[in-house]
């Protein structure tokens, strides 16, 4: 292995860069969906009001407030790792979802 190959390597095993950021389609699919649904249809465990009828500006203090410990649920470990531009590419993708 040459040079760059291994400093390629370790910026990926690190992290070091945004080649390992994620997309807000797939924070949602791997994050959120199992609990808000597909398509933001569902109440979160019984609980949260379908995304689907929030506003982008709604979903976005919803999860900063999570983030901040400020409303506990079953999602406030995924919610903490977000960043607060996670959070605002989430919130505008999730009111882009439909069935």
């Amino acid at each position: 292995m040459n040079k760059q190959h291994v400093a390629l390597l370790m910026t990926l095993l690190l992290g070091s860069g945004p080649a390992l950021a994620q997309t807000p389609d797939v924070i949602y699919k791997n994050s959120c969906a199992s609990c808000h649904g597909r398509y933001g249809e569902k109440n979160a465990l019984g609980k949260a009001r379908p995304l689907k009828d929030l506003t982008q500006q709604e979903i976005a203090e919803g999860l900063l407030a999570r983030k901040a410990g400020e409303i506990v649920g079953a999602g406030n470990k995924a919610k903490a790792r977000l960043s607060d531009e996670d959070i605002t590419a989430l919130s505008a993708y999730v009111v882009t979802l439909q069935k």
